[in-house]
C-alpha cells in the first residue's frame, strides 16, 4: 500500500485511523522542516516511535533523559558501547541492567504517548507510508491505536485547560498553610509536591520533575485543585544598579514578595488557630527570624501531608524525611532546631527551640 501526501490535506489522526482499520503493518514517516518522526504499526496497532539503533535524537533516549531516568554520564556510556557494537538502545538498556524489562515497558509506552501527543499537533508537513516490519527491538504497547488517539486528544484538551490557569513559567508555586486533609495524593502528585517550596517557579518545577511536560502540568493542576498548593506570585528578573560606583545586585521583587507573603501567611495562621482550637498551635519563633518561620511552614505542610496519608501525625519529625516529604536539612530551618511533640491524634506542638 503506497500512501504519501501533505498533512494539510489529511490530518495525522485520519491517516492513523485508516491504517488501523485496515490492519496495516509498516512505517509512517512524517517530516516537518528539519523535524522527522516515524510511527511503526503492526497489524494496525502502534508498535514503536523509533528506528533501530541509538543516537542523540532517539526518541527513547530523549524521553529517558527528560524524565531523569538516565543521566548524561550513563547515556555517554551507552553511546560508547553502541559505537563499538552497533546494538540497539533497548538491547543495551536491558542487557546492561540500566532498566528492568517491566519498568522499560512502562517507560516505552509513556514515550509513545508523549511523541504521539506532540506530532498530532502538526498542521503541516509530509507523510509517507511503506510496507516494512517494525524493528525487532520494538516493545509491546498495550493500548490500541484508537485508545492512544483518544488519550492524545484528551491530553491536548486538558493541557489547554491547565495552561489557561498556569499561564506563565515564572509563576511561583508554594504550599498552602492548611491543605485539605481529606484530599489524597497520587504517586505523581506526591513526587511533585516534594519539589514545591515557594521558591521554584512553574518552569523550574516542570524541568526538575521526572515527568513529561503534560504529566507535570497535570500533577500540579491536581495539587492546586486539591488545595495542597497555590500560586504565590510571579518571579521577576533580578534588578542591577548600574549607576552606582560599585554595582550591587538588588534583591529581586519576587523574593521580597515571597517573604511578605510568608509573613502574612503566618499571621493568617495565628488568626485561624485562635478561631478554631482544634487547629495545631503555631510555632513560636524566637526573635524576628523570617527565614526560620518560612521553614516551619514547610514542616507544617509536610506534617499535614503525612497525616492525610496515614491518618495521624508522626511521632518524630524524622519520619517526614524517611517518607520523602522533607530533606534532612529542612528540620533545622535557618540553622534553628525544632521542638516537636504530638498531643493526641489531631494536635501537635511545633516550636523553634531557643538557640
Amino acid at each position: 500500500m503506497a500512501l504519501s501526501g501533505s498533512l494539510r490535506e489529511f490530518a495525522l489522526s485520519e491517516i492513523l485511523q485508516l491504517l488501523s482499520s485496515q490492519r496495516k503493518t509498516g512505517s509512517l514517516r512524517l517530516t516537518r522542516g528539519s523535524d522527522m518522526r516515524v510511527v511503526y504499526l503492526l497489524e494496525g496497532r502502534i508498535a514503536s516511535m523509533r528506528d533501530r539503533g541509538f543516537s542523540d535524537e532517539d526518541p527513547l533516549a530523549r524521553f529517558l533523559r527528560r524524565v531523569h531516568r538516565l543521566s548524561e554520564e550513563q547515556l555517554r556510556g551507552i553511546a560508547s558501547i553502541h559505537a563499538e557494537s552497533n546494538r540497539d538502545l533497548v538491547d543495551l538498556l536491558l542487557n546492561g541492567r540500566y532498566i528492568e524489562r517491566e519498568e522499560l515497558a512502562m517507560l516505552y509506552e509513556r514515550m509513545v504517548l508523549d511523541v504521539l501527543h506532540e506530532i498530532l499537533a502538526w498542521e503541516d508537513g509530509t507523510y509517507s507510508f511503506s510496507n516494512v516490519s517494525p524493528p525487532e527491538s520494538a516493545l509491546s504497547v498495550s493500548l490500541s491505536t484508537e485508545s492512544m488517539l483518544m488519550e492524545a486528544v484528551r491530553r491536548t484538551d486538558e493541557l489547554r485547560r491547565y495552561r489557561a490557569q498556569l499561564t506563565d513559567p515564572a509563576l511561583v508555586l508554594g504550599l498552602k498553610e492548611l491543605p485539605d486533609p481529606d484530599a489524597s495524593l497520587g504517586e505523581d502528585e506526591k513526587e511533585l509536591f516534594g519539589l514545591v517550596d515557594g521558591r521554584r517557579s512553574l518552569g523550574e518545577l516542570i524541568h526538575e520533575s521526572p515527568f513529561t511536560d503534560f504529566e507535570a502540568y497535570e500533577a500540579l493542576f491536581r495539587l492546586i485543585e486539591a488545595g495542597w498548593i497555590e500560586i504565590q506570585g510571579r518571579r521577576l528578573p533580578d534588578l542591577v544598579v548600574e549607576d552606582a560606583p560599585t554595582a550591587r545586585s538588588v534583591p529581586s521583587t519576587w523574593r521580597t514578595e515571597a517573604m511578605l507573603a510568608g509573613a502574612c501567611a503566618m499571621l493568617v495562621l495565628v488568626v485561624q488557630v485562635l478561631a478554631w482550637k482544634s487547629t495545631p498551635r503555631p510555632a513560636r519563633s524566637p526573635g524576628e527570624n523570617v527565614y526560620a518561620g518560612l521553614g516551619v511552614r514547610d514542616v507544617r505542610a509536610a506534617l499535614e501531608a503525612e497525616r492525610a496519608r496515614v491518618g495521624s501525625y508522626p511521632q518524630t519529625l524524622e519520619a517526614l524525611v524517611e517518607n520523602g516529604w522533607l530533606e534532612r536539612s529542612q528540620l533545622r530551618p535557618a540553622g534553628v532546631k525544632l521542638a516537636y511533640q504530638v498531643e493526641g491524634d489531631s494536635t501537635y506542638v511545633l516550636e523553634l527551640a531557643a538557640r
